[in-house]
């Protein structure tokens, strides 16, 4: 589906405001503006309001998990005073973590726990009240969307988490399970629902083949990764929208970590020598050319005041890729598919496509193509090829933790002592009956 600029962001804050509006009589009548039901969000005028509020909901939140994500990983480090934000970066967090600030991993995770229960519930009533027509309509593929959007993500953040809202803890993979099983079951449901436009329709299906292959990469069947890869067709981008409306609804990766606004992350120190501060990008690792997928601001005078960090101490590189606070974040695209391909062909032994599958990302955007190695240990220089792409190509869309952590790469690339994924939110383990205090047993330490 076609978002205009900041829809989806929009209605995630407004959805609320328009169910109130279906109480009154007259939009200039109002009794009490406060004041709604539960039944009046059934009103046929304000379905489609839920439905794009769940996804909405879902697409808030990943600029704040990624931040933390990224923080965890080779990809951001701290430049801030907050200190739990300096455990997140410095990898101390561990099973049952006691801190729960506004401002912690704990909120991002609270958020994005919340829209998959909230895409859940506007799920139900769709059932509810459009009885036998629900599967068949629009609507009732938007929620279920965002809630396996939501899983797909609970799993590429969290080690442990509930399967549902109110759930029992169980395991990241079985979470990247249960979104692959869920897009699968959506593909027939997408297929036969009554859509308008059948341009809509071919968006939602290549959501949810972009989405089926990366939950089996991460599952393992890697047959079916490439299967629904290959489906996804070229210039294919499916965004989370943002706005500047509130601070609800903005892009937290542009709020804490560009110079047009916080400095309270950066690109982590390993990466600084790569960085051309003059041209302000990162450079390519194979040609050595600024790399522009990457581009990193930095003021090399201090002319503007922002060569550090808020800390005052740690140099400061603005991650210029998000530029605003209304900046959307590629929630999946081609270039992520083209990536799947690659490391399919690299797991089969295929090097040549695993290059060719690179390179045309590479391509795209003026690089030079890749040459297959042809001396020393080919499968993991091919690999490490592999891993510098999705690098720069994901960066900052809330999935390095995932590839250091399938790839058993934590304590190469960041040293041993570190968790190697963040631990559930406290206050889903103390508010969730069915998991409790000190029930949590991972992450796992590098």
């Amino acid at each position: 589906m076609h978002f205009l600029k900041s829809r989806a962001a929009r209605w995630a804050g407004a959805a609320a405001v328009v169910v109130a509006m279906a109480g009154c009589r007259d939009i200039l009548t109002v009794d009490n503006p406060q004041a709604f039901t539960n039944e009046a969000a059934n009103s046929a005028v304000l379905l489609p309001a839920v439905a794009a509020g769940a996804e909405g909901d879902f697409q808030i939140s990943l600029s704040n998990i990624s931040v933390f994500n990224g923080m965890l990983s080779d990809e951001f480090w701290h430049t801030g005073t907050w200190s739990d934000w300096l455990d997140v970066s410095k990898g101390l967090i561990r099973a049952n973590w006691p801190i729960n600030n506004a401002n912690s991993f704990m909120s991002a995770q609270n958020q994005l726990l919340r829209a998959r229960g909230a895409a859940s519930s506007a799920s139900l009533r769709f059932e509810n009240v459009l009885k036998d027509s629900a599967h068949t309509s629009p609507l009732f593929v938007t929620s279920q969307m965002a809630r396996a959007w939501s899983d797909l993500y609970i799993a590429l953040s969290i080690c442990q988490a509930p399967v549902s809202s109110g759930g029992a803890l169980v395991s990241d993979s079985v979470l990247f399970k249960q979104a692959a099983d869920s897009f699968a079951a959506l593909l027939p449901i997408i297929q036969n629902a009554h859509y308008a436009k059948a341009s809509d329709r071919q968006d939602r299906l290549n959501q949810a083949n972009a989405a089926l292959a990366r939950a089996n990469l991460m599952v393992g069947d890697y047959a079916k990764a490439l299967q629904y890869a290959q489906a996804v067709p070229q210039g294919f981008v499916y965004n989370a929208q943002f706005s500047s409306n509130s601070g609800f609804q903005n892009n937290l990766l542009a709020g804490q970590g560009n110079a047009n606004y916080n400095r309270s992350f950066s690109i982590r120190g390993l990466w600084h020598a790569q960085i051309d501060t003059l041209n302000g990008f990162l450079r390519d690792a194979s040609s050595g050319q600024d790399d522009p997928r990457m581009p990193l601001g930095h003021d090399n005078n201090n002319a503007k005041g922002y060569d550090r960090g808020s800390d005052g101490v740690t140099k400061f590189f603005s991650i210029n890729k998000y530029t605003s606070l209304g900046s959307p974040v590629a929630i999946t695209k081609t270039a992520e598919m083209n990536l799947i391909i690659a490391e399919v062909r690299w797991r089969q032994g295929n090097f040549p496509a695993a290059i060719a599958a690179m390179n045309v990302n590479r391509t795209a955007v003026g690089l030079p193509s890749f040459a297959l190695p042809v001396t020393g240990d080919v499968s993991t220089q091919v690999r490490d090829l592999l891993l510098q792409e999705r690098f720069v190509v994901l960066f900052g869309e809330g999935q390095r933790m995932q590839d250091l952590y399938r790839f058993k790469l934590v304590t190469e690339r960041l040293g041993a002592g570190r968790a190697t994924k963040l631990p559930l939110t406290r206050t889903e383990q103390l508010s969730n009956p069915n998991i409790g205090e000190g029930k949590e047993t991972c992450p796992a330490i590098s």
